[in-house]
């Protein structure tokens, strides 16, 4: 008989190392929303706008609250969007509007 304990503990740690990765690749942003549109198949897509770069969102049909959320937004509303790179798009697991906005305040030093 082999004692499986070795095993079951790498093998246990290898997941957890797997769970932190796929955490660390999401994509975290703050912004505001500069388009919305719908695909083919029903889902929305968000442009969000930081600074001057844009990133696209595909919230999906099956994530009911994202989705709701996501109908609901105006065109300029601040976001907090997450999402994971899929089939060169990037879908949508978090999003929450944020209520104070973004601050686009910029620090400088006096002279």
């Amino acid at each position: 008989m082999i004692d499986t304990a070795l095993i079951d503990k790498l093998t246990e740690m290898a997941n957890k190392e797997k769970k932190i990765k796929e955490f660390k690749k999401r994509l975290r942003i703050r912004g505001k929303v500069a388009a919305k549109g719908k695909t083919k198949k029903g889902n929305i897509t968000l442009t969000v706008k930081k600074d001057e770069d844009e990133f696209k969102f595909t919230v999906l049909k099956t994530h009911k609250e994202s989705f709701a959320l996501a109908e609901r937004l105006n065109v300029g509303k601040s976001v907090s969007a997450q999402g994971i790179s899929k089939f060169s798009m990037i879908i949508c697991t978090k999003l929450k509007e944020l209520d104070k906005g973004i601050d686009e305040s910029k620090q400088r030093k006096l002279v």
